[in-house]
């Protein structure tokens, strides 16, 4: 469906990790290496949305995939609620200037580096070192941002 707001989208991405390494695709529209993720769609809480993108974007499924919580207290469901993992990442950012996606970023790892291209969203998918992404940075293919995140993603992954 895509946006859904004419202002703000909420959205889900992970920093995938596996043997070192962090999973990258470099979107057609932005012709930059990103994360994967998207929309998150009406009937979906993140989490849905999450596991639904990144089969889409990547053919990886969930028992391929275990969420990493940074944040180790245990917290209490309520009647009537759900909890959600708490995110890696949680960030604000422009998408064509004029729109605005509220991220809500994961840090997951993988248990296969077996993984398919979308060839409608992205040119190609990839697993990289940070010195392969940094090596992005002279030909203006990847956002220091990322590289900082999968920085911080693959410490807290090892």
């Amino acid at each position: 469906m895509g946006h859904i707001h004419e202002l703000y989208d909420f959205t889900t991405s992970a920093f995938i990790i596996n043997d070192g390494r962090v999973l990258l695709q470099h979107h057609k529209k932005i012709k930059m290496w990103l994360q994967p993720g998207g929309h998150v769609e009406l009937e979906e809480d993140p989490i849905e949305a999450l596991y639904r993108e990144l089969e889409e974007e990547t053919g990886l499924l969930p028992e391929n995939l275990q969420i990493i919580e940074l944040v180790k207290d245990k917290r209490i469901e309520s009647s009537g609620s759900k909890l959600l993992p708490i995110p890696f990442d949680f960030n604000v950012h422009s998408f064509n200037n004029n729109h605005k996606h509220i991220d809500l970023c994961y840090l997951m790892i993988s248990n296969t580096n077996d993984v398919t291209l979308e060839v409608d969203k992205a040119h190609d998918i990839q697993w990289f070192t940070v010195d392969q992404m940094r090596a992005l940075l002279d030909d203006n293919l990847i956002y220091q941002e990322t590289i900082d995140l999968a920085e911080i993603a693959l410490r807290h992954a090892a």
